[in-house]
């Protein structure tokens, strides 16, 4: 098991050749092909804008534009990938502004891993969230999200595993594969785990230590007390603790409008990791 085909997505308007720095390492980690999606956004035509001849010829104006410059943008990372010595290929395509989910569910459905990078420190902007929702609930696929900034060093070489027992958390875990065998170390962390058949079993987390060991993964199991900080606080605390350059996660345990509502523990990490995430959903 391996990551063959690898996207990364991109809005045209970042910092093209920093943001593919970490997608091209790991393409050429697993020799895979990587498929760069260009994401451009037009907006819709409001209903008041037909049949006003001035505002369409605008509307027409700002697309071409934003077209020209999407097709600029796709120019320069083919000429940025062509000295990479990389199997690759190039998707430029606009949309809707706010349905860019679609656009990346599309493309992410025939994809091994979907990669990520944050554009800023600020919230998540629409787009990035777009993309999330996309990547995560309609592919099927993992999402390796990356913080923004300059690309970490390493992704992959000391990884914690977020476990709660439960199936987000064990498609994570599964999706996570390639990279855990290729580890140099894997830190199984449950947080205020409680006992038994309908837990965390008999002894918290050795169920799935047992489970990747067959694979090969050598694991630490690690309970941890949460001392009345968010479980997302706890996840970053002890990132930091571990050295780790990656942690794997399942995400968005409740129904997702919930999460967009009053946050949640994904929606934290998103928002405040400075570790690299891999979700699953």
């Amino acid at each position: 098991m391996s990551f063959k085909t690898v996207l990364a997505v991109v809005d045209y308007r970042s910092d093209l050749p920093e943001g593919l720095q970490s997608s091209i390492r790991i393409a050429r980690w697993f020799d895979a092909h990587l498929a760069v999606l260009l994401v451009g956004e037009v907006e819709s035509l409001p209903f008041y804008g037909y049949g006003s001849v001035g505002y369409t010829e605008i509307w027409v104006k700002e697309s071409e534009e934003r077209a020209a410059a999407l097709k600029q943008a796709a120019e320069t990372v083919e000429a940025l990938l062509a000295r990479e010595g990389l199997s690759f290929e190039v998707r430029a395509h606009q949309t809707i502004v706010a349905r860019e989910d679609n656009l990346v569910a599309r493309h992410a459905i025939y994809a091994d891993l979907t990669i990520m990078q944050r554009s800023g420190e600020d919230d998540l902007s629409t787009v990035e969230r777009q993309v999330i929702d996309g990547a995560l609930f309609d592919s099927g696929r993992p999402l390796l999200f990356l913080p923004a900034g300059k690309a970490p060093e390493s992704i992959g070489t000391n990884v914690m595993i977020a476990w709660n027992s439960r199936a987000q958390a064990a498609e994570a875990v599964s999706d996570a594969l390639p990279l855990l065998k290729a580890a140099d170390k894997v830190t199984l962390i449950v947080i205020d785990p409680v006992t038994g058949p309908d837990d965390h079993g008999e002894v918290p987390g050795a169920d799935m230590a047992v489970v990747l060991a067959r694979h090969g993964v050598e694991v630490e199991v690690r309970s941890v007390a949460s001392g009345d900080r968010p479980v997302s606080q706890v996840l970053q605390d002890e990132a930091v603790a571990f050295g780790a350059d990656l942690v794997v996660m399942g995400a968005y345990g409740h129904m997702r409008i919930r999460e967009n509502i009053i946050g949640g523990t994904t929606r934290d990490m998103l928002e405040t990791s400075k570790v690299p995430l891999l979700l699953a959903h």
